[in-house]
């Protein structure tokens, strides 16, 4: 119902200028009518400061979208997290990556809040987190507790800011998810406290027609509408995608829109909205992007169509191409952030009868089903539905003068694959001692980054989730354990591996399990003292191990 209003709505806009204002106010409120099944003051800000928004729900990230909200804390840590309703701690989890220290909060209407990259809990919490990691050994833990284990009130501080994970500053990622489903749910429409009067900017669009993309600036007619500054030709069944980003109101960071419309003759072609998805869905950016324009371009357009395999839930409505009669047409792009607030980029489109395309010669990959590739040194597996559309088949062997193996080129890495694929390498003449060190390695722009290899018999296999080049490395270096120091407060030193990575590291103090922290964002590797001092003369070995089998350890000699 809400569709067909807002495509009358949009027809009459065109027809009479007058009435823009009133008619585009009263298609705002029939919007936000919709939005209402979302509580609007359930949830407390959980934070005491001005929010200020550093990433929007739904945002393009690099091979996921953001599932959250950034609040920034003014690039400081230990700034107070509260809770944002009563409920109970339901789950905890620690990681070196992603989240770092992150606390799930369930609700009593069936949602649960994610607090993410903390620095520490409240001192309940952090008890119980502290026993978790002596009792497991470990420092990456994830577990669930019942219902009555540690209750919170509405407003409670929970734990303090942070940059834990992969977080590149201080902020509190926070979340809304559904239960029982563990979707994610757009926070921006429970009413928190987020002052949004900007409305999202439209850069430029992306035609495709004629076997090539032909990129086109917008030029901006006031705050809210734009067109383009060339007329827009086609040849033939074409589609388009669109450079767009959002603002708000106290932070300059360019942030995620929450829903794309593309209407063509004032019928409505495409629409997507940033509503809530599920985690399983998260790849599928790189199918809702152009991911190859990206790759080249550094650029983030995404598609006013949908790829055969996509399945992202959030799309609404979608058509595979724009075929249309000879003459000019009326195109209109309508971006909404998740306050209703709306950018217009209107234009014509002059279309020309359809050019035959040739038909190529090569190898084509069906997505929808398995693809096998098999030569005398190596075989290719690609599960069905990989691809989110049909491609060519590439596949090149070439010597290198950096390495002692060939570089294999599978496809190229251009081309997103939404599941791993199998690769196995024939090598006859390794010696059999070294095979424990030897792994597949994908190149980067000249940085190599270890795949997951095993061995079978003369064989070695490699799993990845991206296509690219590929070569053998033999791992025989030990991982490096650098700059100790010791102070009052903590032990500390530098842990980092060339080649194959880091695996483990564990860490003891006369020979019992001590907690160490890991960052890899900086390399280091910290015991912060939790137990009463000894005074007397003690040692601290730290063991560090890399993905393959190399060990190195360190003893420190202290008095505490």
């Amino acid at each position: 119902m809400k569709l067909e209003l807002e495509l009358f709505f949009y027809k009459f806009i065109s027809m009479q200028n007058i009435y823009y204002i009133v008619l585009f106010s009263l298609l705002n409120i029939l919007i936000c009518i919709g939005q209402n099944k979302y509580p609007k003051t359930f949830f407390n800000s959980p934070v005491d400061i001005k929010i200020a928004i550093a990433g929007t729900f739904g945002e393009l990230r690099s091979n996921h979208f953001h599932s959250g909200i950034d609040i920034k804390t003014k690039q400081q840590k230990n700034i107070p997290i509260y809770a944002a309703q009563s409920g109970y701690v339901s789950r905890i989890k620690i990681s070196s990556f992603g989240f770092g220290k992150a606390l799930y909060i369930n609700h009593d209407n069936n949602l649960t809040t994610v607090y993410a990259h903390l620095e520490n809990f409240n001192e309940k919490i952090a008890n119980k987190v502290l026993k978790e990691h002596y009792e497991q050994e470990k420092f990456e833990i994830d577990f669930h507790l019942k219902k009555g284990e540690i209750p919170i009130q509405k407003g409670d501080i929970i734990g303090f800011s942070g940059n834990t994970g992969s977080s590149t500053a201080p902020h509190l990622h926070f979340e809304i998810r559904d239960t029982k489903t563990q979707q994610i749910i757009n926070p921006m429409l429970f009413g928190l406290p987020i002052l949004d009067r900007t409305h999202p900017i439209i850069s430029s669009i992306l035609i495709y027609h004629d076997n090539r993309k032909e990129s086109i600036k917008t030029k901006k007619i006031n705050h809210n509408t734009y067109t383009l500054e060339k007329k827009v030709i086609v040849e033939g069944a074409f589609n388009i995608s669109v450079n767009t980003f959002d603002l708000l109101d106290a932070a300059p960071n360019k942030c995620g829109v929450y829903s794309t419309q593309l209407y063509i003759n004032d019928s409505l072609y495409y629409f997507n909205q940033m509503e809530k998805f599920s985690f399983s869905e998260t790849k599928y950016i790189n199918s809702h992007i152009d991911y190859q324009y990206y790759k080249k371009n550094n650029e983030k357009y995404q598609k006013c169509f949908v790829d055969l395999n996509n399945e992202l839930s959030t799309y609404k409505k979608s058509i595979d191409q724009i075929d249309l009669t000879d003459g000019e047409h009326k195109a209109k792009i309508i971006i909404k952030d998740s306050y209703m607030n709306t950018s217009i980029l209107a234009f014509n489109i002059l279309f020309k009868e359809k050019k035959m395309n040739s038909i190529s010669k090569h190898k084509i990959i069906n997505s929808n089903q398995v693809f096998e590739y098999q030569n005398n040194d190596m075989a290719i597996y690609i599960p069905s539905k990989s691809l989110y559309k049909d491609y060519e088949f590439t596949y090149t062997k070439t010597t290198d003068t950096v390495s002692n193996y060939p570089v294999y080129k599978i496809l190229d890495d251009s081309i997103p694959s939404h599941k791993s694929f199998v690769m196995t390498i024939q090598l006859d003449s390794l010696e059999k001692e070294l095979r424990a060190k030897t792994f597949i390695a994908k190149i980067d722009n000249n940085q190599i980054n270890c795949i997951h290899s095993k061995w079978v018999e003369d064989k070695i296999i490699g799993k990845s989730n991206s296509f690219g080049a590929f070569t053998i490395m033999i791992d025989s270096i030990k991982p490096e354990i650098t700059d100790p120091q010791v102070t009052t407060n903590f032990i500390q030193v530098k842990i980092s591996d060339q080649l194959s990575g880091i695996k483990e590291y564990r860490g003891t103090i006369n020979k019992k399990w001590v907690l160490m922290e890991y960052d890899f964002k900086t390399n280091i590797l910290r015991y912060n003292f939790d137990q009463d001092p000894l005074n007397k003369k003690q040692t601290i070995n730290i063991s560090v191990s890399d993905l393959a089998g190399n060990e190195n350890s360190m003893n420190i000699d202290f008095y505490r």
